[in-house]
Parts: structure tokens; sequence; C-alpha cells
């Protein structure tokens, strides 16, 4: 794969103008007008599905490398039609040329109004399948998943595991900061965490001397999965990258004290490494209504 890439300043840039180019080269197509989306999935049965196996969505490319358009479908289990959750959440493949179908074994992926889109990450020209549903979570946490259907062979090249993204654990030390570490990351990181300190000030968790005060259980920090994860060709090559975002937590789920930013690409044999990272700290901010119920006013 051909790694040289552009530097971060140029990257929003990208998702918006490379990113779009890069989805028409790559032939993806909404579905036809007789797309099953919304629908109950006609092959439920045939594949042994529960009866209410809706499609979620529909998107047609070649994906199993023969040259020809294949039919993907998102599906999942709705109580109702128009419910936006949908449980047991999969990728099933009709083949173009010979009808049959193929679907991954992704295990209890769950969530709010899924999107399938169709790029190819791995670089041998073929899409693959990427999908992003909502959790429902306060967390803003999305779930994402990548499989490949190279001859009809189908394979979770990007799951659970790999949208924990950046695994961050850390805790709050004298002075208004954050010392921990993070996967994938060569050394600790300190975060400077002053621009909330009067809120950590009102719920004593800090002195006005900068000292944490002693708790029965010690505050950490740590991050959620992916709030957004969105392919981007980095470097128009024809092949798509990972643009994520995650947040950094602290006191309670609305105490963001700080946001990881990282570019990964895939490197074979369903590994993903972080190509680019950076993590923001906060100059001023504003604080938040959830965060002042915790402390005196």
């Amino acid at each position: 794969m051909n790694k040289k890439w552009m530097k971060p300043v140029t990257y929003l840039l990208l998702a918006g103008v490379v990113g779009v180019a890069g989805f028409s080269a790559m032939n993806t197509q909404v579905a036809h007008a007789d797309s099953e989306k919304g629908k109950l999935f006609s092959a439920a049965a045939e594949l042994k599905l529960a009866k209410n196996t809706y499609v979620i969505d529909q998107k047609t490319a070649d994906v199993n490398g023969d040259k020809k358009d294949d039919v993907v479908y998102l599906i999942g289990e709705k109580e109702k039609e128009d419910d936006i959750y949908s449980s047991n959440m999969n990728i099933v493949v009709k083949d173009g040329k010979s009808g049959a179908y193929s679907q991954t074994d992704i295990k209890e992926l769950g969530g709010y109004e899924g999107e399938l889109t169709l790029v190819d990450f791995t670089g041998d020209h073929v899409a693959d399948a990427f999908v992003k549903t909502a959790t429902g979570g306060s967390g803003g946490v999305y779930s994402h998943v990548i499989a490949t259907f190279e001859n009809n062979k189908p394979a979770v090249i990007f799951g659970e595991k790999e949208n924990e993204g950046i695994r961050f654990e850390g805790k709050f030390v004298d002075g208004f900061k954050v010392e921990g570490k993070g996967s994938h990351l060569d050394k600790p990181l300190t975060l400077d965490v002053s621009a909330n300190q009067d809120v950590y000030l009102a719920a004593k968790l800090y002195d006005k001397a900068g000292k944490v005060q002693p708790t029965e259980d010690a505050v950490s920090v740590f991050s959620y999965p992916f709030g957004s994860l969105t392919p981007v060709d980095m470097d128009a090559n024809g092949t798509f990258e990972l643009v994520g975002e995650q947040r950094l937590v602290g006191m309670n789920n609305t105490d963001t004290v700080s946001r990881i930013n990282s570019v990964w690409g895939y490197q074979g044999e369903g590994k993903w490494n972080p190509w680019e990272v950076e993590y923001s700290t906060f100059l001023k901010k504003h604080q938040g209504e959830a965060i002042n119920t915790m402390i005196e006013k």
C-alpha cells in the first residue's frame, strides 16, 4: 500500500472533497429503484433468519472481485417496520453473477439508523462493506464494522476491538492535570485540564492550591470508543483510510477532558495501524448543566 498521505491540516478538506471523488471513482452506487431498504428482507426464510428481519440499508458494487456488481444488504431485526433500532445486524451479499448469498458472522451488533458504505480499504481495488450505527448511549458512541467478501468469502477485518481506537487510561494529578497511557502510543500523555478548574474546585476534586483531594474511589479518566469514524481517501489513490474521533472523560459522562483524533490505515491480516494521533487541550470550557448538578451552587 502507498503510505504517502496528507498532513492533518488538510484532512478535513479531503474528507469533503477527495472523499467524495473517491466514492465516485469506486463506482459505489445507491440502491436501484427496486431497493428493499426499509422492507422485510425477502431472503430471510432462505437464509433461515428471523421473520422480522428488515433491510436497513442497501448498496451495489463489486465486492467479491469478479468485476460484476453485487447487491449488499445491511439487515437487522426490528419489532416494528418503522423502528429506528435494529438488533442482530448483519451484512449479506447477493452475488451479481450466480445470485447466491453469503453473509458475515457479526455477533450482537445492534444500533440506531445503521448506514452502509462500500469502498476499498485493503488496496485490492475491490469494494469492502463499512457499517456505522449509533449505540444510543449517552456517550455518543458508534459501532463500526468493516467486512470483505473476496471470492464470496466473508471476513470481518474491523470489529468491536478495533472500534475502541486508542484505549486511554489515566487519573487526575496535582496541578489540574491528567496523566495516563494510551494503546498504540510510545509514551505517556499529560493533559492540561485547568480550563475546567472551577468545576473541579466546586466538586471538591481539587483544592485551591491545585492538589487532588483524597476520595474513597479515585476518579479515573478513560476513553470512549469512536464517536465518529469516517472513510477518507487520504492520498487519493483509491484506497480509503479511517479518520476517527474519541472522547476522554473524567468525573462523569459529560466531563470531556480531551478529544483524540486519529487516522488509521489497513496493514493486512486484519491489522489496523494509526498513521497519525493527536489530542486536544481546552483553553476555555463551558460548564455544562449536567456537571453543574453535581456541584454546590
